[in-house]
């Protein structure tokens, strides 16, 4: 069980927090990189270090599987009472197969993907313990997209 400690962030400012690590490596790997991050989003009610360090995952995958001169995009939009936060990288893209099992525990220990993608699994974790979504699109050559789907409470609601 996942124990969150909730606070209120602007989606811009919780991308910024997570971007950051990675900013010099996309840079010197000539990433291009753009950010659609409305100004007019609401304040996103979260556990702010455990949703960041979520993002940081994607940041992580994107700038090792994204080659020189790629492009990162992440977005973020609000319809329905949920906000939807993507980062999608040119590239490689991800099988299918693959993709599908991506959130999964491999509870086999002697399959040669035991203890792969341990990070995507808490990541998984944490987004549901917000009553999220998690998930990935990718188009084999074309893309790569990991996205979180939040819902949107008012600050006073107690998600503990």
């Amino acid at each position: 069980m996942i124990n969150l400690q909730l606070g209120s962030i602007k989606p811009s400012r919780l991308v910024e927090i997570a971007f950051a690590p990675f900013a010099n490596q996309f840079s010197e790997r000539d990433i291009a990189v753009e950010f659609h991050m409305p100004y007019t989003l609401p304040l996103l009610t979260c556990d702010i270090p455990k949703l960041a360090w979520t993002l940081t995952i994607f940041f992580s995958n994107a700038v090792r599987y994204t080659p020189q001169w790629g492009k990162l995009t992440v977005k973020a939009s609000a319809d329905t009472g949920k906000m939807l936060i993507y980062v999608e990288n040119s590239g490689y893209g991800i099988p299918l197969e693959r993709s599908q099992r991506m959130f999964e525990r491999n509870e086999n220990y002697d399959s040669p993907e035991f203890g792969q993608g341990l990070a995507l699994i808490l990541a998984r974790e944490i987004v549901e313990a917000h009553g999220g979504l998690i998930g990935v699109v990718s188009e084999l050559g074309v893309m790569t997209r990991f996205y979180i789907e939040m819902p949107i409470t008012k600050p006073t609601e107690d998600k503990t």
